[in-house]
Order: C-alpha cells, then structure tokens, then sequence
C-alpha cells in the first residue's frame, strides 16, 4: 500500500513537473512570437525631414533636433523671419510655427 502511494506521488510528481517544462516553453515562445510580429515604431529621418521643410517653402535650415519625441527645426519662412517649427516625427507634418524676432 505505502509503495502504491509512493508510486502515485512519483508519477503525479513527474507529471507537474513536465507539464511546468512544457508550459514554460509554450510562454517562451508566444513572447517570442510576440516581439518579432511586434510593429516597428519608425521616425522620419534627419534628411526626410529637411527635405519635407524645404518643400513646405522653407530656408536656410540651420537646426534640427528631436526632443521629446518632436522634431524641432530652426528655419526662415517666406517673409525671410526665423521660425521654429515643431514637426511629427513619424509624418514630417508641421504641427506647430512659432516666429522668432531677430
């Protein structure tokens, strides 16, 4: 009786602990699955956005910085002003003009 028991402890033993093995695997992969199948969160690049500033009718383009997820472009505008224009990082859309003096 005690070796039955025994036995039936064992097999139950072995059991849970290929089930976790197993079980552990099947996470390890759907993560994985998970992070490759993930979309890539891309930006416009330094040229692509120059050149989306120039075509907008943009000059002297002196300065471009990405703070806070936000291109920030330094720039003369058609009245010859300087301008800091603010842009999205992922369109190159303007989303924001602030006219400088001087």
């Amino acid at each position: 009786m005690k070796t039955t028991r025994l036995l039936t402890a064992l097999t139950l033993g072995s059991s849970l602990i290929f089930s976790g093995a197993a079980l552990n695997t099947a996470l390890a992969q759907t993560t994985t699955a998970q992070v490759q199948t993930a979309p890539a969160q891309s930006r416009l690049n330094i040229k692509q956005i120059y050149d989306k500033v120039e075509a907008a009718g943009y000059t002297n383009i002196t300065e471009i910085d990405l703070d806070d997820n936000v291109y920030e472009v330094k720039a003369r505008n058609q009245e010859n002003q300087r301008v800091e224009l603010k842009l999205d990082p992922k369109t190159g859309e303007i989303i924001k003009t602030k006219t400088k003096n001087k």
